[in-house]
Order: C-alpha cells, then sequence, then structure tokens
C-alpha cells in the first residue's frame, strides 16, 4: 500500500468541502480571525495556492481564526476541522490545544453527509496513525465507507445493459471472428440474466471462459467500443466477490483520467464503485506512480461524487 497515496487522497476529499463550506461560513471566519469578508477570501485563496498548508504569515489570522471556531465549537466548526486536519495530514503537525475538537469532530461524524463523514473519517484515521493527531475513539469502520455497493452496483448493471447489440458483437470478436454471435449471446446472458456477475470458474480461469478476456481486454482499451460497459462489468465483480482475484488490478491507475472524462451517467457510479473499493481494503491502489511515456506520472486522486 502507498502511504503516500492515501494522504494525498485524503486531504483531496478534504479539499474538496472546503468551498460549499466557506460560503456557508464566511462571515463567522471573518469575524473569528478579525478580518473583512474581502480579506478571509484572499487568505483563503492564498491558502488554496499554498495547497492549504499554513505557510505563510498573510494566512496566520486565519489559522488562529479557524483553530477558535475548532476549539470553541462555533458556527463554522467543520469548515475549521476540514482546513485545519488537512494541514495537519500535509505537515505533520498539530497543536495540543485541538485535541478536544478532533474528539467532537468524531462524535459528530454521523450527523454529516456521506462523503464529508467518510473524508473526515478517512483523515483523522491517516493523521492518528501517523502520530500527528491522538484520538481515545477512533471512527466506527462503517464511517469510513461513503456508499455502500448496494448502491452502487444497480448503476453499474444500467451502464452494462446500456450496451447496444453491435457493441456488444464488436466487445465479442475483440479477440477473435470466430463464433462472434455465440460469444455476443453469452455476453448478453450474463448482463440480462446473471446481472454482470460472472460464475467463479470464469473469474479462476478466464483464458477458457470466453468472452471473459474480451470484455477484460475491452476495459483495458479507453475509446474503444463497449469500454464504458465492460469497465461497469468488470466493477460489478470487482464489488461483488471483493476484488479478492485482483479483478480490477490496477486500472485505476492506469485509466483513471479515462473514467473521469466520460460522461457523468457513467463515470460517477465507476468512481463511486473504485473509491468504495479503495476505502474498503486498505490494499487497493498500492502505487504513487506510474510509468508512462514520459517517464513518470502520480497517480490521479478518486474524485469525490456528490450524488449518484
Amino acid at each position: 500500500m502507498s502511504d503516500s497515496f492515501r494522504v494525498m487522497q485524503a486531504v483531496s476529499d478534504l479539499v474538496h468541502h472546503v468551498k460549499p463550506l466557506l460560503v456557508q461560513h464566511l462571515a463567522a471566519v471573518a469575524e473569528a480571525s478579525g478580518m473583512t469578508l474581502r480579506e478571509t477570501g484572499e487568505a483563503f485563496a492564498r491558502l488554496r495556492d499554498d495547497g492549504f498548508r499554513f505557510q505563510r504569515d498573510e494566512t496566520l489570522a486565519l489559522l488562529d481564526g479557524l483553530e477558535t471556531i475548532a476549539i470553541s465549537q462555533a458556527e463554522g466548526f467543520d469548515l475549521a476541522v476540514v482546513v485545519l486536519l488537512a494541514d495537519v495530514l500535509q505537515r505533520g503537525q498539530v497543536s495540543g490545544l485541538l485535541s478536544e475538537a478532533w474528539a467532537e469532530a468524531v462524535v459528530r461524524l454521523r450527523n454529516w453527509p456521506a462523503t464529508l463523514r467518510a473524508a473526515m473519517a478517512n483523515g483523522f484515521r491517516r493523521a492518528a496513525e501517523a502520530g500527528s493527531i491522538t484520538l481515545d475513539h477512533w471512527p466506527r469502520d462503517a464511517d469510513h465507507i461513503t456508499r455502500q455497493k448496494e448502491e452502487i452496483a444497480p448503476e453499474l448493471l444500467r451502464i452494462a445493459r446500456a450496451m447496444r447489440i453491435d457493441e456488444l458483437l464488436a466487445v465479442a470478436k475483440s479477440h477473435s471472428s470466430q463464433a462472434v454471435e455465440a460469444r455476443g449471446q453469452i455476453l448478453i446472458d450474463l448482463i440480462g440474466l446473471h446481472d454482470g456477475i460472472a460464475q467463479e470458474s470464469v473469474r479462476v480461469v478466464p483464458e477458457i471462459a470466453s468472452p471473459w478476456s474480451e470484455v477484460a481486454a475491452t476495459a483495458e482499451s479507453p475509446g474503444a467500443v463497449g469500454f464504458e460497459g465492460c469497465t461497469a462489468i468488470l466493477l460489478l465483480n470487482a464489488l461483488h466477490y471483493s476484488d479478492r482475484r485482483d479483478l480490477f488490478g490496477g486500472y485505476w491507475e492506469v485509466h483513471g483520467e479515462a473514467y473521469c472524462r466520460l460522461r457523468p451517467s457513467a463515470s460517477d457510479p465507476i468512481l463511486a464503485a473504485v473509491r468504495y473499493m479503495f476505502e474498503l481494503n486498505t490494499s487497493f491502489i498500492e502505487h504513487s506512480s506510474v510509468k508512462c511515456d514520459t517517464g513518470y506520472r502520480a497517480v490521479l486522486p478518486i474524485p469525490v461524487v456528490d450524488d449518484l
């Protein structure tokens, strides 16, 4: 497992919530920081440019204001904890004065929207494991999961079943022009009769279970006919079998950007499924960078899907 990626992901998830929370609590933060609304907005802009790390004098008043809100558990508490936790995760520093604020935030987790709850829970876990903060009571395992697979799977199946006959036949003949119609019918049955879930033998010995190899190959080829549907089928099986046979493998590291470019009706369920496996399995996504044509690039953080 790549700790560096999981810290980066935790920070990315927290930062996702800053803008909507700031809209709600700008006045409260300005008052606590002793600044005007304009000055507070400018301080947040500088903090954003610094990657949400408090490292310059121009943001010290903002830091003081957010710490005051967190300690007193006043209006803007959720925003204050999000920003301060993002800073702690990156700099490895924390004020002992915030101990009660961290404890109160863990208590409040279940009252926050799912994406915010999971972002906070995962952030606290990373910070506590790194020794940056101390928690008497850690978030529950359920707090770390944004959505359950029972909510995600129907949307993936919808994507798979949206494939047209010509797409299914294109997938069936991607490796061979032999018995295309027969393999196409197997695909139709897989999606229509079995909800996209392959039998155990298909997963164990994919090379003898046509057209499973074609599904996997198409899911490895962004832009190919059937790419969305085959990716959805792979994810359905990864969720169903808890990815214990590494069905989805390193797909996110290699194809994450392609998933983000899909139309929202396809990308949102795919991203939600990837996030579920990431949150459930500590060994999912093992590399913080991948080899590419120009050398190496950082693995893309999994975007937050607010509404599925």
